[in-house]
């Protein structure tokens, strides 16, 4: 009896290892932590924010097929693959708890994620979107030995508050990924802009005096020393720390 007590407790030791591990850092990735300020959540009661872990900027070569012509020609495709997990924020105080009694209670919000690429060769800045290309999601799969969703494929409810300690924390989180297709092979200079993984907004002042609404964005810069030619994945290099910003 003693030693089947051991195997069962070296079992879910095991177990809780395994499930502990779905929300660990992987080989290369990057964890920007969920964060509010107290000034944040007192301006927004609804504010939601998610712990995003997400590996540098990948390159690799598909075949992609032409749609006007339907001819395969080899591409160039830069994406980032991600994980993200809604956390739980510290709670209001009771006396600052705001009722809201007159607005309908709305549905659920949806995860919309946007990534944005901006690039320079130090002169001219030209800015790329994540796409979606088929040939490409499979390869990176494949590559990455994952299923990533696309940022068509992955919208959807924003996902439940889990705790890093929830044993079902995998089935929780949201795995994607960005593609950015026909990026300038001559650029130096990569800044990666993520929104869609909080709701956080504020009013800021424009330039013509307006106010106007930003974003709360999690931003990553990259550089690359080499040349347009002889492309290779380990010449795209961070370039200072990933952080929250509003924009």
């Amino acid at each position: 009896m003693k030693f089947a007590s051991s195997l069962v407790t070296a079992g879910l030791m095991s177990f809780g290892s395994l499930t502990a591990s779905a929300q660990t850092l992987r080989p290369n990735e990057i964890r920007v932590e969920a964060m509010a300020t107290g000034e944040e959540r007192s301006a927004q009661a609804d504010l939601w924010v998610m712990d995003v872990y997400f590996k540098p900027l990948g390159l690799i070569p598909v075949q992609v097929t032409d749609p006007a012509t339907g001819v395969k020609r080899e591409q160039f495709v830069l994406y980032i693959t991600y994980r993200a997990f809604n956390r739980p924020l510290p709670q209001r105080g009771a006396e600052e708890a705001l009722v809201n009694e007159f607005d309908p209670p709305v549905s659920s919000p949806l995860f919309v994620p946007e990534f944005t690429l901006v690039a320079s060769d130090g002169i001219e800045q030209k800015v790329y979107s994540d796409v979606v290309v088929p040939e490409a999601l499979e390869a990176i799969n494949r590559r990455e030995k994952g299923q990533y969703k696309s940022a068509v494929s992955v919208v959807g409810p924003v996902p439940e508050i889990v705790t890093r300690s929830d044993r079902d924390a995998a089935e929780k989180g949201i795995s994607g990924v960005a593609m950015f297709q026909g990026v300038d092979p001559d650029a130096d200079f990569y800044t990666v802009y993520l929104t869609g993984f909080s709701n956080g907004i504020r009013l800021a002042p424009g330039p013509d005096g307006t106010k106007i609404v930003q974003t709360k964005t999690i931003v990553q810069k990259y550089r690359r020393p080499g040349d347009r030619f002889d492309r290779k994945e380990e010449e795209y290099l961070l370039d200072g720390d990933s952080k929250w910003i509003y924009r």
